[in-house]
């Protein structure tokens, strides 16, 4: 999945088709998902929601770390609103005055034959087709939703309220990185916060959101008993 992103241009993608995968295809060869913010609850019982490195830090959740062990091997499970927009998503770009902007692209796998792939992106007027048109919409949501998040996990790191770790296990005897550099909140300087900016912390319903973060942090023993 995504291996070659282009930013969707009409002129340059008029005639390209792309292929009618479906969302558990796509779930089960992505392994780390954005969320929108309120997917937080929707995952938290379901896989560890964690925060990613970087500048532009956001809610993420480790759903699994191959197609043979992914929690999408299993029963049904609640699909993350990008698991459906394939093969749209945003990109972030970064104009002349340096500023990051979100813009769709496109993921053109050259790998899948052209006589294969059913859906138009564009119709013969010009216009987006009806199905990437109703994905398209569902990535701007999106982006809404996670935008939200990164704002949350901004003001985080401005208090230090973000500790760095990694995931590891062992395999016969020796200690191997899943995935490297992630975030999760520091409870213990969360909880110690004075309490004005608690209540204001409350009062945006950001609370309830940290602590489904603390609950999901048990589950990443449930991505690697995940294989089928």
């Amino acid at each position: 999945m995504y291996r070659n992103i282009e930013i969707l241009d009409k002129k340059k993608h008029e005639n390209i088709k792309y292929e009618n995968i479906t969302t558990l295809q796509v779930a089960k060869n992505i392994g780390i998902v954005p969320l929108g913010i309120d997917e937080v609850f929707d995952m938290c019982c379901i896989s560890p929601v964690i925060i990613s490195a970087g500048d532009t830090s956001e809610f993420i959740t480790l759903t699994g770390i191959s197609p043979e062990v992914n929690i999408y091997n299993g029963g049904s499970k609640y699909m993350p609103k990008f698991l459906s927009t394939y093969p749209f998503l945003n990109v972030l770009v970064q104009d002349e005055n340096k500023k990051l902007n979100t813009i769709i692209a496109i993921d053109n796998n050259l790998e899948i034959k052209e006589e294969n792939k059913k859906n138009s992106v564009f119709t013969e007027s010009g216009d987006l087709s009806k199905d990437a048109d109703a994905k398209i919409t569902l990535v701007r949501t999106l982006d809404r939703q996670r935008e939200i998040g990164k704002r949350i996990i901004k003001e985080l790191k401005e208090k230090e309220l973000l500790i760095k770790k990694d995931f590891r296990v062992k395999v016969k005897d020796e200690e191997k990185i899943v995935l490297k550099e992630f975030y999760v909140i520091d409870r213990e300087k969360l909880v110690a916060l004075d309490d004005a900016t608690l209540a204001l912390w409350a009062k945006k319903g950001w609370m309830g959101i940290f602590d489904a973060h603390f609950k999901s942090l048990n589950n990443f023993e449930k991505v690697l008993v995940s294989a089928s």
